[in-house]
């Protein structure tokens, strides 16, 4: 399988399992959200004539100058696929096959197939009967067909076969093209007749209703059977074998009809040289550029997957989806922007005041007005009731309007007994009873007359502006400057809070439990509960602090409207917070799915905000009213397709197949990615993680490109996910692997052979450090043997002769004093010759193959003990390998001093000499049980002898620890101590 098309299968997987999704089809089409791309947005110029959908969920545009990929932010050019352009050309017609491929029709150039990156063309070279492509479409067994000016091509297997009129067409120019239900081809174009393939050949089928001198541009067979023929002189229908033409004169914008689209309703999409329509269980309705089209022709028409309708013009691209509410404005009807208040009678029907255009009554697709010449009092509506027996009460600027059955019965004026004559606020009590605010005061309307309630005669003349009720059946005054008043068993009382006046409420609501919530201009919200009020402000979590109206929901929830616009909080946070349960409670604004729509709601109206009988809260805001269907609010999106588009490596670019394998030295890598959700895709957020070089995903918000920089050799897969703006997120996500090889100082053989080399360059130094020193002890055999000569030949020779000499003097001395003196002399001189000897026989002494220190050592302490009444004993053990020959031959005279020592000073009978070694270390110790002598902290006797001063020295000389122990009367201890690794370091 295509490495391509396994990086696609997961979002492949999302989009056919997902469902399909349609514009509400109760919605005005002035009431989608509507959203306009154009060449400042970096849309190509010229007109859009065709829009597609891939798989992937990229949208394809054919344009006048070329082919454009479109992921909802950014306008790609194809570009050029394998030595084939894609730019520069004239873009007629697109087609999506079975097989997820696109092919592209040009006006031009023939005809162009792309699959995967590679892209085919067909032309007249190829068989193509023209180079100008006006439809296309698959049949049955997946083989495309196009439409040309000069005959029809049908492609299968990448073979081209052609068919004119003489294989049966009416005509060779053919322009349109649809599949029937039971899959049969239609084409239409020049002439009044079409033609159908049934698999084996044409028959014709002539349109009575055709105008003169028109010819067929477009086509679309319904799913109900129904043909749409667009020419340039109107559009007809054909259905169980009855023509019928519409044109202007039935609600088409303009006769000259360029595109047909299906709708997933049932409906039609019809784009014309005036805008588009839609044409829906026989009406029409239309939408054009003064309705914000951002031109009038209407060249292509087509819904995506997520349910959105998209139009290009010849100056931009339009796209028209669901909001999360629905607007009611001018455009659908409403008198007037400037909305007032809102409610719904007793019959389910709901009113709206504007503010200088009368009042508007909504049988749930149209506003009938009713003004002053209708009877009302004034155009200018501040307040809205509904009574006990259905009537409709209306406050204005004028007074007090009753309406039954829509029209006005009553009329109430300060002539009439109105303290003032604005009317700012009406509220219906639990009993029935209409109190009625005005600019001067309140009364009460019992029976269809004003009567001032008890206690209030010469008392609280101050403007009205609300009114409440609490659990109590008290009710809550809400002035104009004078604070609020509570009015109890026929007493109107001011209520104090911590001995302040609370101000500035202009809103009431009662929730189920009888708690009053209490909006205010500036001081947030307020709730009386349990004769105490409670406030809360922005740092406590509330969206704005001005609120201009209250109501609940099913899930219990509070909408209020605001000067931001509209927020909801969970009323049990609220009561918690109250409670000091929590510390902070969240507020969540509603937010529309067009960012650049901005909701203000409307201040000085009552009601402002009304749950209807469906559970739906309307809101009156300054640009009209919204209907905010709360229940669907928690709809979530489907999970948006994740596509890599392009990685890029120093400075190079190409698909993630490209870069599976990294040469090594690469040190910058991008990877290029993007969501194809189009409902809001420039709020797409992104995390991505390179796995085997990131630790954790890296939170990227709408960035959608990841850069890395010297990364270490390795494999890797780089990995990027997407979530929608209500948080629905694509966890799978897309991933492209690659390996980055390493250089060869990375290599894993690098390395052990970097260390190999050395270690041969350590044997290599050593062995030369061998030979230097092998070569240095044959310097000093050589001088030692010339000094053995010298000795020989001159100190050993004349004192042998100056000892017989004194042997012969000592036979001719005759006293015996005299004679034992010379012969201790003689004794002493024999002693030293004899040991001269041995120096000698040591200097000549040559190293042979089985010679070692340890038979040195055991050798030369006989030599000195041979004459002495001492007991020797010998522990040496023989080294597995051999010291420099320097450090033996310390090693040697320090052994003979000591023993030499123990010999002549101490007069030891029992000397112990003892040599170990291992690889780490030499050690070498020689023991007497003699007199000792006293040794200060420094090792040294406080007399001095030269002896362990020489021994000390040839220590230090070859690297080794020297240690002397000895106290009088218990022997003497010389120990030595070298370390194997400084054994070849002395000097």
């Amino acid at each position: 399988m295509n490495r391509t098309i396994r990086l696609l299968l997961p979002f492949i997987a999302i989009v056919f399992s997902s469902t399909s999704y349609a514009l509400m089809p109760d919605r005005a089409l002035t009431q989608y959200l509507h959203r306009i791309w154009q060449t400042q947005q970096g849309l190509p110029q010229g007109t859009l004539y065709a829009i597609a959908q891939t798989r992937d969920g990229y949208l394809w545009l054919g344009s006048q100058t070329g082919l454009v990929r479109f992921d909802g932010v950014r306008f790609t050019p194809a570009g050029t696929r394998n030595g084939i352009s894609l730019d520069n050309i004239w873009v007629r017609e697109l087609l999506v096959d079975k097989d997820g491929d696109l092919w592209v029709g040009s006006n031009d150039s023939g005809l162009f197939h792309l699959h995967a990156d590679t892209a085919e063309q067909f032309s007249l070279a190829q068989g193509l009967p023209a180079d100008n492509v006006h439809c296309l479409i698959e049949g049955k067994s997946g083989e495309v067909w196009a439409c040309t000016s000069k005959g029809l091509a049908r492609i299968a297997g990448g073979k081209v076969s052609v068919f004119r009129t003489a294989q049966g067409l009416s005509d060779d120019n053919l322009r349109a093209a649809c599949q029937a239900n039971d899959g049969s081809l239609w084409f239409g174009g020049a002439g009044d007749e079409l033609n159908q393939w049934n698999g084996a050949e044409f028959k014709r089928r002539r349109l009575s209703l055709m105008p003169r001198f028109a010819s067929t541009w477009t086509m679309r067979c319904a799913a109900d059977g129904t043909f749409w023929i667009g020419t340039g002189d109107g559009l007809i229908q054909l259905k169980d074998g009855h023509e019928r033409r519409i044109s202007k004169a039935d609600g088409l914008p303009d006769n000259r009809i360029f595109d047909l689209q299906s709708s997933r309703d049932g409906g039609l999409w019809i784009g014309t040289n005036e805008g588009f329509s839609r044409w829906r269980d026989g009406e029409i309705e239309s939408f054009r550029s003064r309705d914000g089209l951002s031109q009038s022709g209407v060249h292509s028409l087509f819904e995506d997957r997520e349910g959105a309708l998209w139009v290009g013009t010849k100056n931009g691209l339009n796209q028209f989806l669901d909001g999360r509410a629905i607007p009611y404005t001018v455009n659908e009807g409403l008198p007037a922007n400037d909305a007032g208040p809102i409610v719904q009678d007793g019959g389910g029907t709901t009113w709206v005041g504007t503010l200088g255009k009368g009042l508007a009554r909504f049988d749930g697709r149209r506003f009938h007005v009713l003004t002053t010449a209708q009877g009302l009092l004034s155009n200018m509506i501040y307040s809205l009731a509904a009574d006990s027996v259905g009537d409709l009460w209306v406050g204005s600027d004028a007074g007090l309007n009753r309406l039954r059955g829509g029209v006005v019965a009553q009329t109430m004026t300060s002539a009439n007994g109105l303290p003032g004559k604005i009317v700012r606020a009406i509220f219906r009590d639990h009993e029935g009873v209409l109190w009625v605010g005005t600019s001067n005061g309140l009364t009460t309307v019992r029976d269809g007359k004003l009567v001032e309630p008890k206690g209030f005669h010469g008392v609280l003349k101050a403007p009205i502006v609300a009114f409440g009720e609490d659990r109590d059946h008290r009710m809550l005054i809400a002035t104009e400057g004078s604070g609020l008043y509570v009015y109890d068993k026929g007493i109107p009382k001011e209520l104090i809070q911590e001995g302040m006046m609370l101000r500035d409420v202009d809103s009431f609501y009662t929730d189920r439990d009888g708690f009053v919530w209490m909006g205010g201009l500036g001081g947030g919200l307020r709730l009386l509960k349990d004769g105490r009020v409670k406030q809360f402000y922005l740092r406590d979590g509330l969206f704005d602090n001005e609120i201009y109206g209250i109501a609940a929901d099913g899930e219990d929830r509070l909408w209020m409207a605001c000067s931001k616009g509209i927020f909801s909080v969970k009323r049990t946070d609220l009561l918690d917070f109250a409670a000091g349960k929590i510390l902070k409670f969240e507020s969540r604004p509603y937010s529309p799915l067009d960012g650049l729509r901005t909701i203000e709601c409307k201040a000085g109206v009552q009601p402002a905000v009304w749950t209807m009988n469906d559970g739906r809260v309307w809101f009156s805001t300054i640009r009209g009213v919204l209907l905010l269907d709360v229940s669907h609010l928690q709809h979530k999106f489907e999970p948006p397709p994740v596509v890599i588009e392009d990685v890029t490596v120093n400075g190079q670019s190409g698909t993630p197949t490209d870069f599976e394998k990294l040469p090594a030295g690469l040190k910058n890598i991008e990877f290029h990615y993007t969501g194809l959700s189009f409902v809001v895709p420039a709020k797409l957020t992104f995390r991505y993680i390179l796995e085997g070089f990131d630790k954790n995903w890296i939170e990227a918000g709408t960035r959608r490109e990841a850069f890395y920089t010297n990364l270490p050799p390795g494999p890797y897969r780089f990995r990027v996910t997407a979530c929608n703006v209500d948080g629905t997120c694509n966890a799978e996500g897309a991933f492209a692997r690659f390996v980055l090889a390493p250089s060869f100082y990375q290599q894993v053989w690098f390395l052990p052979l970097c260390i190999l080399l050395a270690g041969f360059a350590v044997w290599g130094a050593y062995q030369l450090r061998i030979r230097r020193l092998r070569e240095q002890f044959d310097l000093i055999l050589a001088e030692r043997s010339r000094i053995a000569r010298e000795l020989h030949d001159t100190l050993i020779q004349g004192f042998s002769g100056v000892t017989m000499e004194m042997q012969a003097l000592s036979g001719r001395l005759f006293r015996a004093e005299e004679k034992e003196t010379l012969v201790e002399i003689i004794a002493d001189a024999g002693t030293c010759l004899r040991e001269a000897r041995r120096s000698v026989a040591g200097l000549r002494s040559a190293r042979g193959q089985n010679a070692g220190l340890a038979g040195a050592i055991a050798e030369a302490a006989k030599q000195i003990t041979e004459t002495k009444d001492v007991r020797l004993k010998l522990r040496l053990e023989p080294r597995g390998g051999t010291l420099p020959a320097d450090v033996e031959y310390n090693l040697l005279r320090i052994a003979q001093e000591a023993v030499s020592n123990s010999v002549k000073h101490s007069g030891a009978r029992n000397i112990e000499i003892g040599l170990r070694s291992t690889p780490e270390w030499v050690r070498l110790m020689i023991k007497d049980d003699g007199e000792g002598f006293k040794v200060d902290q420094a090792g040294y006797t406080k007399t001095g002898h030269y002896g362990l001063i020489g021994m000390k020295e040839r220590a230090s000389h070859i690297g080794a620890q020297f240690g002397l122990t000895s106290e009088v009367g218990r022997g003497t201890i010389v120990s030595i101590e070298l370390p194997t690794a400084r054994a070849g370091k002395s000097e």
